[in-house]
């Protein structure tokens, strides 16, 4: 249980005032009352790097005996003797290390020589000889005169940022060092070449799916994030782990096995496929299902494995294994996991469950604010931990036990020893050919067990198809041909097509349990996606199978089964999945396995904790939106009335409140969705979804130069920064393109346009560029009371939206084309069964694809500068 801690101790205070002038040593100081801490554990502040301008530190080691290393993020690596208790460090205990190496996310002492795992870009311009960017270093003392003096590069990675290089684990038996980094960071060749997973991999997702809206990682494709190991001098490389977004840490157990604490989306908090942070047990040759946008895989899926702990949001920074701590018991085959966002400290208590674990989860430490950074196990037993990162106030914390409870370590089971004891013999066979590992793998390729499952079916993967072909022929067992059909799927080229689904259609699918249905449907998937469309005669005989299913009681089941059937082209397919999304969006139905963060966590982030409980206020009927993109990919088997029910449910969706990407994510959706419609109908299916053409009120502004194209949030952000840096423009082209965007229809600029939208003339001085951006090329995702439609809702599931232009008698007349103020309609009183502000802009998106990329950055000058044609950015000069 946690206590509120209150460290006003007489002694302290008495070494404060008797202190030494003269060596100006800093004592404990006393902690701050938002600290909660466990009972029976005592805090101190021990350092306070940004007093003395030593930057934000985020990585710390534990040297040998009592030394410790540290770095700041954006700055030097340092070294310091770890005070005794009561003692805090002064700015002089605090020593540079004296070399050209720094911004660091990641440091151990290991081999007697420092692992850096620098997080920096490379300069194009510099020879690599001569700088020290993104990659792996080891910095040794070579004249053993006890200071660090040579840097060696082991590898050289492309990557950097928040999403870059990160950290370091020593393997259990000390021998190799782990090396883990996020998604922007690429896989070097030299270690794909020896790697546990076969290096094929894709997106594997059987419809196209959206990206980013605001241009996050769309680039970025498989694998994702990575994990690899090493040999002390880095000759060796082996890849052992993908498919991570942005794990910055991990840690080994007691029982020797890895896990990992892996970030979020918080963008596409509300989106069927956002998943939230989770640890993740690391096996050999595992995959976790990371893909950009919304081509995450779901847990579900047999080709990635679960994670063995889901938690909310938050932004994961390090990992500590207990079992090197002075802790009770309880705590001894755990992690601690940090939160930088929440400033939360997680104990994740591991139970052995088969070959790997389960996981109860308790906030061990927390503080407002607190952003945490790094944490190391002390030689001492204690915990250390910085806060800090971004630039902000860092601090060095040590946290130690002081209670009375037995510390033995705990005896493990040894039924579970024996499950991870198979599924690493399974794992030797990860990386030799050898017919006893294609013996082994087919002998537990049905095991209960998902993970010496996984474990048997890549064994297969790395052996010849030869080898193992005729047992494939043979089998009758359903999950070992759907494990091996999968193996097929991945590895053989697409003349086994045929053979694969014959055998996947001689299952009987509806004798299956629930797990098992899942596999098959992605086995068929997987088999689309690699191998194309199969022929009529398979094609027909697939859908005969899998129509009748459709809608089945669980959600996945449902969910996969309507992607092969839309994928098939199935007759009747359109209809259901228009029945799914109204159910959905009647049931409000919220996609399973994803829990919000308490009110009480959310309090402790000003930056993420109003969107978190805006969202749990306004929650997204995420099963819905799945369906709703299903739809957006369908061209044959609508009709009038299924079209209409569709676009109008546009109005309840774009109600809800998610991510910073959510409603423009909607947007990209309905885009796409219009795509389908006939052109002669796509005016009338965008109004009835609130979004009206400016087309009736351009013929008098001055045309684009053009050409346009339908940009992303990404293009326009390039298009913008790009653009505006040596802008060369002039407020004419800008006040141009102010007009041919048609923004001069609703909003004035020093006195002239339109008055449906604000004024934007102090637009500049109220929000960032970036904020400007978005909220052009996302005008749903915030919208002004004063500015917004009010959305009528009428009988038999009717809905218009517009301005109120009068409002007498029995009726009300709206002006629903923000465009056009002549075009009104009439609406009787009593047909109304509801009235609410709408949640769709009355600005419509898309208004700048009729724009070239020079416009755009002409436009963004002119609103930046505010139309002030003596403005620096026209004239180069600075004004006084």
């Amino acid at each position: 249980m946690l206590t509120t801690n209150r460290f006003i101790l007489l002694l302290f205070m008495l070494l404060l005032l008797f202190s030494c002038e003269e060596e100006k040593k800093e004592t404990v100081k006393v902690i701050p009352v938002e600290f909660n801490t466990p009972q029976n554990f005592e805090l101190e502040e021990i350092y306070h790097p940004s007093n003395f301008d030593q930057g934000s530190w985020v990585a710390l080691a534990q040297g040998d005996g009592n030394t410790m290393y540290s770095c700041d993020q954006y700055g030097k690596l340092y070294q310091f003797k770890i005070p005794a208790i009561g003692s805090a460090l002064s700015q002089k205990d605090v020593v540079p290390i004296d070399v050209e190496i720094g911004e660091a996310h990641g440091l151990l002492w290991a081999f007697n020589s420092l692992y850096v795992a620098v997080n920096k870009n490379w300069d194009d311009d510099i020879p690599d000889d001569q700088e020290n960017g993104s990659g792996i270093y080891r910095i040794t003392d070579t004249n053993n005169d006890g200071q660090l003096d040579a840097v060696k590069m082991l590898l050289k990675l492309e990557g950097s940022g928040e999403h870059g290089p990160h950290s370091f684990a020593l393997s259990p038996d000390g021998k190799e060092v782990y090396f883990i980094a996020g998604n922007h960071t690429l896989i070097p060749d030299r270690v794909k070449e020896n790697s546990r997973i076969p290096t094929n991999w894709g997106e594997d997702n059987l419809l196209k799916p959206f990206l980013d809206a605001r241009g996050h990682a769309n680039d970025v494709k498989a694998p994702g994030g990575w994990i690899t190991k090493f040999n002390p001098d880095g000759s060796s490389f082996e890849l052992i782990s993908v498919g991570f977004r942005n794990p910055f840490d991990m840690a080994f157990n007691s029982d020797g096995e890895l896990f990992a604490y892996d970030a979020d989306m918080e963008w596409d908090i509300g989106m069927p496929w956002y998943r939230p942070t989770r640890i993740c047990h690391v096996t050999s040759g595992s995959e976790f299902g990371w893909r950009t946008g919304s081509g995450k895989w779901p847990a579900y899926y047999p080709d990635n494995l679960p994670a063995v702990h889901n938690l909310e949001q938050g932004s994961p920074t390090a990992v500590l294994s207990t079992a090197n701590l002075n802790l009770p018991i309880k705590y001894k085959n755990g992690l601690l996991a940090m939160d930088w966002s929440f400033g939360t400290v997680y104990f994740i208590d591991l139970i052995p469950d088969g070959s790997s674990y389960k996981a109860n989860r308790e906030e061990f430490l927390s503080g407002t604010p607190l952003p945490l950074t790094d944490m190391v196990a002390g030689n001492d037993g204690h915990i250390y931990f910085a806060t800090g990162g971004r630039r902000l106030d860092s601090h060095l914390y040590r946290l130690r036990y002081t209670g009375t409870k037995n510390t033995d370590i705990n005896s493990t089971n040894s039924k579970e020893n024996e499950a991870r004891n198979l599924r690493k013999k399974l794992e030797e066979y990860h990386k030799i050919v050898s017919e006893r590992g294609t013996e082994l793998a087919w002998e537990h390729l049905a095991n209960n067990d998902r993970f010496i499952r996984y474990a048997a079916r890549l064994v297969l993967e790395h052996q010849p198809i030869e080898s193992w072909i005729n047992r494939y022929k043979s089998e009758t067992d359903s999950r070992k041909i759907i494990e091996s059909s999968i193996a097929l799927n991945h590895q053989a080229s697409s003349n086994l097509q045929d053979l694969i689904l014959n055998k996947l259609l001689g299952i009987t699918f509806n004798n299956l349990d629930q797990s098992l249905k899942m596999e098959l449907l992605r086995a068929y998937s997987l088999n689309f996606i690699r191998m194309g469309m199969p022929s009529a005669v398979t094609k027909k005989k697939i859908v005969q199978l899998l129509n009748p299913t459709f809608p089945a009681k669980e959600s996945a089941i449902s969910k996969e089964t309507a992607q092969l059937l839309l994928f098939l082209d199935a007759d009747g397919i359109t209809k259901k999945i228009v029945e799914q999304l109204e159910y959905h969006t009647e049931q409000n139905t919220v996609t399973e396995g994803v829990e919000m963060l308490s009110e009480e966590a959310t309090l402790r982030s000003e930056q993420y904790g109003p969107l978190i409980r805006d969202v749990i206020s306004k929650m997204p009927p995420s099963e819905a939106i799945f369906y709703g993109m299903l739809l957006s990919n369908v061209e044959n088997g609508w009709n009038e009335d299924l079209r209409k029910r569709y676009f109008l449910w546009y109005f309840d969706v774009l109600g809800s409140k998610g991510g910073m990407s959510f409603k423009a994510y909607m947007e990209n959706v309905r885009q796409r969705a219009l795509t389908h419609v006939p052109e002669n109908r796509r005016d009338y299916f965008q109004e009835i979804s609130g979004i009206y053409s400016p087309s009736s009120a351009v013929a008098e502004l001055p045309q684009p130069i053009g050409p346009g194209k339908n940009y992303s949030g990404n293009d326009i952000q390039n298009a913008v920064w790009s653009g505006l840096d040596n802008y060369k423009g002039s407020i004419e082209n800008g006040k141009r393109a102010f007009a041919a965007a048609t923004c001069i229809l609703c909003h004035r600029m020093r006195g002239e346009g339109g008055a449906a939208g604000p004024d934007l003339t102090q637009a500049h001085s109220k929000f960032s560029t970036y904020d400007l951006i978005f909220s052009i090329y996302s005008p749903n995702d915030e919208i002004s009371d004063q500015y917004a439609n009010t959305l009528f809702h009428l009988g038999e599931d009717e809905k218009i939206a517009g301005r109120i232009k009068s409002e007498a008698g029995d009726s009300i007349v709206i002006m629903p084309n923000p465009f056009n103020e002549s075009y009104t309609v009439n609406i009787a009183k009593n047909a109304i069964s509801k009235r609410e502000l709408s949640p769709v802009s009355p600005m419509p998106p898309g208004l700048l694809n009729r724009l070239n990329e020079q416009e755009i950055a002409d436009l963004f000058a002119y609103i930046i500068t505010g139309a002030d044609e003596n403005h620096k950015l026209y004239t180069g000069i600075e004004k006084e």
